[in-house]
């Protein structure tokens, strides 16, 4: 498991810092795309279910 302080002593460098960044940037993006693509198949399955007069439940 990782710490805030060791991540803190690992990033003194610019080069380790920027790679952090860089990974973080990454996780972002992924966890955006995710977001958007899920929120979209749900939008969807939705419209084709309420236009069939189908019940949609939703957890």
């Amino acid at each position: 498991m990782r710490t805030l302080d060791e991540q803190n002593s690992r990033s003194f460098s610019l080069r380790t810092r920027l790679v952090r960044d860089f990974k973080l940037l990454l996780r972002i993006v992924s966890m955006a795309k995710s977001y958007f693509t899920t929120g979209t198949a749900i939008r969807r399955s939705y419209r084709e279910k309420e236009r069939r007069g189908e019940i949609y439940y939703v957890d």
